[in-house]
């Protein structure tokens, strides 16, 4: 692709991320209008809230950082034609996976610990995202109810392991946690006294990775062409179902590699329900940034203020929490209103080109 079109395509990815916030706030104002607030009032809070001192902008980093890896996953599978909405599941298993390297091989030293949990992270994600490729390929099954199914799967299965096999007598036990990983499995933390880690440098740099694979690879070309037509990819000679569960272990690993950022970085344990619906808000981040990786970080850090600045606005603006929920569905409805024609296009293409001749 040459510089002038990358340029183009950054632009638009840009332009259309501001015209989709400023609709929702102009929306959402209206709203607080006739709630009697003052939106000037309560957006100076919300922004005082994400970025108004070191802490508040830590906050949100702290919150844009899982983000960053769940909205990259579903990127991953959108831009193959691949509606995959099992990042839930697969992040579950992954931080379970870290989680058990970091608290069984305790006397290793960190700089084999980390990527060694790591590695477990993405390769318990990866499994789990293909084992929903292949039910969906061999028998013709619904995506997204099968990535659906695997959450709930994933996210009660990894309560099993807590409960039973790896239960904890005492205080972590009963509050539904394994025990603290090593201390040399922790993630080096950015800014003293917060939860920035370098698992924020790992999610831009996964960002950026997947960019240049999407531009500068054969498989990131192939992979689009597939998401475009994929009965034309067949007769391009692609081998189309082998090509898509790669696309689904990349998912997966990408996933599973936010799980383990979620444990080594914040919670040095695996805890029931730690990150339930992260997998959810990743597609409205990949949706807003129309699926651009780059794009992903911006849109990350956007969601993670506005959880930043809710809290906030519910301490000082008497405005419930709930309102920012609001702001964030109005987003969703603005970008389903351009997604789902699209994505229902595409479904009848793929109808029709099955069809026999």
């Amino acid at each position: 692709m040459k510089k002038n079109d990358r340029i183009k395509g950054i632009g638009k990815t840009a332009l259309r991320l501001a015209v989709i916030l400023i609709c929702a706030f102009l929306i959402n104002t209206v709203i607080l209008l006739v709630s009697k607030k003052n939106p000037i009032e309560i957006y100076s809070i919300l922004l005082k809230g994400a970025f108004g001192n070191l802490y508040n902008v830590a906050r949100s980093l702290r919150w844009a950082t899982p983000l960053i890896f769940t909205a990259l996953a579903f990127s991953v599978s959108a831009r193959c034609g691949v509606f995959n909405i099992g990042a839930d599941g697969q992040l579950y298993m992954g931080a379970f996976a870290a989680a058990w390297v970091g608290f069984t091989f305790t006397g290793l030293p960190r700089v084999v610990l980390i990527p060694l949990a790591i590695l477990a992270a993405m390769l318990a994600g990866m499994l789990w995202s293909m084992l929903a490729g292949w039910i969906s390929i061999k028998f013709k099954a619904n995506i997204i109810v099968i990535t659906l199914m695997l959450n709930y799967i994933a996210i009660l299965f990894t309560e099993y392991l807590v409960r039973y096999p790896f239960y904890v007598p005492g205080t972590l036990g009963e509050a539904g946690s394994t025990e603290y990983v090593a201390e040399a499995a922790r993630l080096t933390v950015l800014i003293p006294r917060t939860n920035v880690t370098t698992g924020l440098i790992i999610g831009i740099v996964a960002a950026v990775l997947l960019w240049l694979f999407n531009r500068h690879t054969v498989l990131g070309y192939e992979t689009e062409i597939i998401g475009a037509n994929e009965r034309f990819s067949t007769f391009m000679g692609l081998d189309v179902r082998k090509k898509q569960m790669i696309v689904f272990a990349m998912t997966g690993m990408i996933a599973g590699l936010g799980g383990a950022v979620e444990i080594l970085g914040n919670y040095g344990r695996f805890m029931v329900n730690f990150a339930s619906g992260l997998g959810f808000d990743g597609i409205v981040v990949s949706l807003l940034a129309n699926g651009n990786p780059i794009g992903i970080i911006f849109a990350a850090l956007f969601m993670g203020a506005m959880t930043s600045g809710s809290i906030a606005v519910e301490m000082f603006g008497g405005v419930p929490k709930a309102m920012t929920g609001i702001l964030l569905g109005v987003i969703i409805m603005i970008i389903t209103v351009k997604f789902v024609p699209d994505f229902q296009k595409r479904k009848k293409s793929k109808k029709k080109e099955n069809k026999p001749c």
